[in-house]
């Protein structure tokens, strides 16, 4: 599970802007809806010959079957691994020999798909994104060695486990709802897809009534018509998404402790289940974040790392999701300091629910968080996929246009009134990832501990 989806959602300042104090206004782009009902967002540049193209498919992780966890990662990799008219090798050297580039990231809620190239290869580059997007071949020998690929991904995580714990943590977190599952999948479900499942979530999620594309660079009026000619066969269809499990949120303070024999140091999670991209303290939060654990100065490094000296780095933070998304702490430490850290942790976030945030305090997280507004989109291909994050989420444009305003308008107490609300500390969960031999016996010191081995999440 990736760990923060701030977008603008973080930051931002943009050439064709105007920004000025606490008014921003969006540059004029130009919404459009081809005739298979496909959206797009027309987002002229003229400052750099560059081309580019950005599309979002309402599909992620999230949306795996069961059984199949990495399914939609699988189905997103696969589609340059070859079409109907070029394989894989060739795909790959068109692409190279001008330069240009097409990647497939596949997140929790949804999927992007981008490929860029100067301006002068703007045909070709609309014409390859038509061609994997929409006559993806799916043949069994790239099948066999993404898989291979993906398998030995998962088996070398092993050797990284600050990622591993992140994965161990969300399975805990979240149990049987996507969210819990590692985008990748499972070895053994990544074992188990088959061509015929990665045709199936291609058909129904890949759709254009399904998708959002953005545009972006040099271009003229006759994108549209190119557009059209080049995606008239994708066709649109009535998509039903698959109801998700109700989370299971903890009732009291939680501990596992996932068994890693030969680590010289752990890693610890703790955290629970937060909130959604609509919630209404999305950026009260926020704020609450910076002076918690999102900063330098903030409280979890001053206490735990500078006070203490327990750990090199500790940082706290909020995903808000399509559901209800992880606040989650992280840190690592000695393998003797794991008790310590733990209970040092917890008593810094039970200090700051009780006492609250001060003035000075809110007010250096608002300067922080308005200081790195302007590089959120200070390029067009930012602006597109801030424009796309938000139609995703069915948040208007006018959220980056009173961001400013928004922020500057939050008070002490909106901020100390959410962290009452949305922090439970008596309902933590809390992982640690270390040898057993070790840790065990500091973590019954705070509770009863869940034992797992770190195979369980290969």
């Amino acid at each position: 599970m990736k760990f923060i989806t701030l977008f603008i959602v973080t930051s931002f300042m943009f050439g064709c802007s105007s920004f000025s104090g606490s008014s921003f206004k969006l540059p004029k782009y130009k919404e459009v809806r081809l005739s298979n009902g496909l959206t797009v967002l027309l987002i002229k540049d003229n400052k750099l010959p560059s081309f580019s193209m950005q599309m979002l498919v309402k599909a992620g992780s999230s949306d795996d079957p069961v059984t199949k966890s990495g399914l939609a990662n699988f189905t997103g990799q696969m589609l340059d691994k070859g079409t109907i008219k070029r394989n894989a090798l060739k795909i790959a050297d068109d692409l190279g020999q001008l330069g240009a580039d097409f990647d497939v990231s596949v997140g929790l809620d949804y999927t992007i798909i981008s490929s860029s190239s100067l301006s002068y290869h703007k045909d070709f580059l609309i014409d390859n994104f038509s061609e994997v997007l929409t006559q993806p071949l799916f043949s069994n020998s790239e099948i066999n060695r993404l898989k291979t690929q993906t398998l030995a991904g998962i088996q070398n995580s092993v050797d990284h486990p600050s990622y591993l714990a992140n994965v161990a943590f969300s399975s805990y977190l979240y149990g049987a709802h996507p969210y819990g599952k590692r985008s990748e999948g499972s070895s053994k479900d990544v074992k188990s897809i088959k061509k015929k499942n990665i045709i199936r979530f291609y058909r129904k999620y890949y759709r254009p009534n399904n998708a959002i594309l953005a545009v972006i660079g040099k271009f003229d009026e006759s994108i549209v018509d190119q557009l059209e000619s080049g995606l008239k066969n994708w066709t649109a269809q009535k998509i039903e998404k698959e109801n998700f499990p109700k989370l299971n949120m903890a009732d009291s303070l939680q501990l596992q402790l996932v068994n890693k024999p030969g680590l010289k140091q752990s890693q610890i999670r703790i955290g629970e289940i937060g909130i959604d991209r609509h919630n209404k303290d999305f950026l009260n939060l926020r704020i609450a974040n910076s002076i918690l654990g999102g900063a330098f100065y903030s409280r979890l490094m001053q206490e735990v790392r500078k006070k203490r000296g327990l750990t090199y780095s500790i940082s706290s933070r909020f995903d808000a999701l399509k559901e209800e998304g992880p606040f989650t702490i992280a840190t690592f430490t000695r393998n003797d300091k794991v008790g310590e850290t733990v209970k040092a942790t917890i008593d810094t976030l039970k200090q700051f629910k009780e006492k609250g945030v001060s003035k000075e305090e809110v007010e250096m997280a608002k300067n922080m968080i308005i200081g790195q507004f302007p590089r959120a989109i200070e390029t067009s291909e930012k602006l597109a996929f801030n424009l796309l994050i938000l139609r995703f989420y069915g948040i208007p444009d006018s959220y980056l246009s009173n961001f400013v305003a928004n922020v500057e308008d939050i008070s002490v107490a909106d901020v100390n009134q959410a962290i009452k609300e949305h922090i439970d500390t008596n309902k933590l969960k809390v992982l640690v990832f270390s040898p057993k031999a070790t840790a065990l016996k500091q973590l019954r010191d705070i509770g009863i501990v869940e034992v797992k081995d770190y195979k369980e999440f290969l």
